[in-house]
């Protein structure tokens, strides 16, 4: 396929796709004159003198009183969206990850802007665009080296990060302590200009105003889409500097005739900021349509169609390479089934704003001719000029009595308002920001025929259209604005980065996420809910606090209940208020000592035995030397017996107290390893349940230079608004 044809492709694509000269983008300057209040169109006013022209705010009123709710659902937590682990073992690193996405969506860009702008644009016309994508430039400081020698200059000139763009001899006086025979060369000083370049990557999320999208009018799913375009003003000078051919660039056409403004124009006319006559006397900031296009196209002939980035103005194509993605996220409030965008609430508040406004302009008219009746004249018979110069304590002559009289106009404007607040109570039950919900006041409250109960059930029911609207935009904008960060920083973050989360430092390196991970949307809870969330874990904590008498309630619960509940109060370091519980100490001695105190115990009880033995022998010996004269053969055979006995008794009483003590050692061994054997059981269980909640709690516990010429040329690509 030649440039020719594709280029011809993408423009047929722009002119049909969704965004172009169509009716959608007479819809989006309709809505958005409808939000601002602007009287023209079906809201001009008559074209009487002296009618009201005032025009009723129902479509702002509803999208801001909408928005408070849901950029609090969406934003006012860490966890609207968060990552989960695909397989075991990747749980710290999906922590990580959130940690990191969070950190680059709303610190390295004005995320809330972002998707505040976003999201009040899909309320208004039915769709909000952010845009993610890798910014890799160069950064040049320029610095300048004094007295350098002619070896130095040569160092600068070798440096591939150094660019040297002037070199300045001071002449040929050698300086002093110059060594003798010295060539006059080596002996010249050097003042050097050089330009050092830096590469700066950049992960930039930002919003693209709904008439420079385009997406093609089948499709079901903004991811699936088989094109998606972007069409944005550029100066002639942004794209020399960023590597465009500068014979090119002079042959492309300027300006925007061809483009639908009126969106555009409605956005920016009502306070006077729509430039009418921009005068572009400089060249190089004149404007240039540039076209950045993900399209399903066959540029091979092989059959098969490839998604493709091409990059393009006018004819003339800068980049055109195969892709995997398209880099923007699309979220409407209401959806429609097998649509790409759906409904916004201008949609459900029109007719009744245009039904409104006519019903104010009556009203106001009825109000304006009941304070300032006509006058009924005979002709000729009063002075006009009185008449017609009212003022107080004035007179107006008159030839006859009753020559002038009031023509009274009924007063209606009751029933006109009650027409009126009907109108509102439709609008509130289509959208579902009611009064109970948005702009409840004490006063209305005391007011009102329903309790307490009645008003919580009419604020929960009003607040289920909020909260879905603001689930909805969760899955269709947010959740893959987080998605698209986290592919940006697996493909381009080729060093680990250090964020700071929750006053701690964390390193993550995300080229250690190439397996990717889940996405789970969390919308956030409201005020009310988290309320009802801190009261219940209050109740549920003194509830524990009476159950760990009975033993179903351990230390560890009580932990996990006080960690959820600083969590729910918007706190983000529970280890600040809570410590881990310690582990049960053991009563009495430890065992070593026990130990120690049987063994001597078992020796003071061998030593006083063996101390009797030797008692009750010499004894017996000195028995046997008094008989020895008339018993001494009789006494050496007892003797000799008796030593045999003694032995034995000796031998028996040793071996049993051997015994003895080598049962009590067994026993207090065996008793010492059970205890360690529960120790390290209940420390084990203690390690196991601390590393699961360390996972659970910690919301917040969480770039190679291989720069070639090629890559340089991809890096002037790759940067696009």
């Amino acid at each position: 396929m030649r440039d020719s044809e594709l280029c011809a492709l993408i423009d047929r694509q722009c002119d049909n796709g969704i965004g172009a000269d169509s009716l959608f983008s007479q819809q989006r300057e309709r809505a958005m004159e409808f939000y601002l209040g602007e009287a023209k169109g079906e809201l001009a006013p008559p074209t009487v003198d002296g009618r009201s022209r005032v025009v009723s705010k129902d479509l702002m009123d509803t999208v801001e009183w909408a928005m408070p709710g849901i950029m609090e659902a969406l934003t006012g937590a860490d966890d609207v969206v968060t990552f989960k682990p695909r397989r075991p073992g990747d749980e710290q690193s999906a922590e990580d990850a959130t940690s990191y996405v969070n950190h680059v969506i709303y610190e390295e860009n004005e995320g809330f802007i972002t998707l505040h702008d976003a999201i009040k644009q899909a309320l208004i016309a039915r769709m909000g665009v952010v845009k993610v994508w890798c910014d890799k430039s160069w950064e040049e400081e320029e610095e300048r080296y004094e007295g350098l020698s002619i070896a130095e200059v040569q160092a600068l000139q070798n440096d591939p990060d150094i660019e040297v763009v002037e070199v300045i001899p001071y002449g040929e006086q050698p300086p002093a302590g110059m060594v003798e025979g010295m060539p006059p060369e080596l002996a010249v000083e050097f003042e050097v200009v050089a330009k050092r370049k830096a590469e700066k990557v950049k992960f930039r999320v930002e919003g693209v105003p709904p008439e420079e999208f385009r997406v093609n009018k089948d499709a079901r799913t903004l991811e699936s889409a088989e094109f998606v375009a972007h069409e944005v003003e550029r100066t002639a000078s942004d794209l020399i500097s960023e590597g465009w051919p500068k014979d090119e660039v002079n042959k492309l056409p300027r300006g925007r005739a061809y483009r639908y403004e009126g969106d555009e124009l409605a956005r920016h006319d009502y306070d006077g900021s729509w430039d009418y006559n921009a005068d572009e006397g400089d060249k190089s900031q004149q404007k240039i349509i540039v076209t950045e296009a993900y399209i399903r196209v066959d540029t091979n002939d092989d059959g098969i169609a490839e998604l493709r980035r091409v990059v393009k103005a006018g004819t003339y194509i800068h980049e055109n390479e195969v892709t995997d993605d398209h880099p923007f996220a699309l979220g409407t409030p209401i959806l429609m089934p097998y649509k790409v965008i759906g409904l916004g609430l201008y949609d459900l508040v029109e007719d009744l704003q245009r039904i409104k406004t006519a019903l104010s302009r009556q009203v106001l008219d009825n109000v304006y001719l009941s304070n300032n009746p006509r006058t009924e004249v005979l002709e000729g018979q009063v002075n006009l000029d009185d008449l017609l110069n009212p003022r107080p304590g004035g007179i107006v002559r008159v030839k006859s009595a009753n020559a002038m009289r009031e023509v009274s106009v009924p007063f209606v404007a009751g029933a006109g308002m009650e027409i009126m607040q009907f109108i509102d109570q439709v609008r509130d039950t289509r959208t579902g920001v009611t009064e109970a919900n948005s702009a409840m006041t004490a006063d209305s409250l005391s007011k009102s025929n329903v309790g307490s109960e009645g008003v919580q059930a009419l604020m929960q029911s009003g607040a289920q259209r909020i909260r879905l609207i603001a689930r909805v935009l969760a899955e269709t904008l947010v959740k893959r604005i987080y998605r698209l960060v986290l592919k940006e920083v697996t493909q381009y973050q080729d060093r680990p980065a250090q964020i700071q989360i929750n006053g701690r430092w964390l390193e993550v390196n995300p080229r250690e996420w190439k397996n990717g991970f889940h996405l789970r949307v969390n919308v956030g809870v409201g005020t009310t809910e988290k309320r009802q969330q801190i009261a219940n874990l209050t109740m549920l904590g003194e509830a524990q606090g009476r159950l760990m008498e009975v033993g179903i309630v351990t230390p560890e619960n009580l932990l996990n209940t006080a960690t959820d509940l600083v969590k729910a109060m918007g706190y983000h370091e529970p280890e600040r208020y809570f410590s881990q519980p310690q582990p049960p100490q053991p009563e009495g001695p430890p065992p070593e000592v026990m130990l120690e105190q049987m063994k001597l115990q078992g020796q003071m009880q061998l030593a006083q035995t063996k101390g009797q033995i030797d008692i009750e022998v010499e004894r017996m010996r000195q028995e046997a030397q008094a008989n020895q004269a008339a018993l001494e053969t009789r006494m050496e055979a007892e003797r000799n017996e008796l030593d045999r006995q003694n032995e034995a008794a000796i031998q028996r009483l040793r071996i049993q107290n051997e015994a003895d003590l080598a049962a009590l050692k067994l026993q207090y061994e065996n008793e010492g390893r059970l205890q360690e054997m529960e120790f390290q059981r209940w420390k084990a269980e203690l390690d196991s349940a601390t590393q699961i909640q360390k996972a659970n709690i910690s919301a917040s516990t969480k770039t190679s230079n291989a720069a070639t010429a090629a890559a340089d040329e991809e890096i002037a690509r790759e940067v696009q608004p």
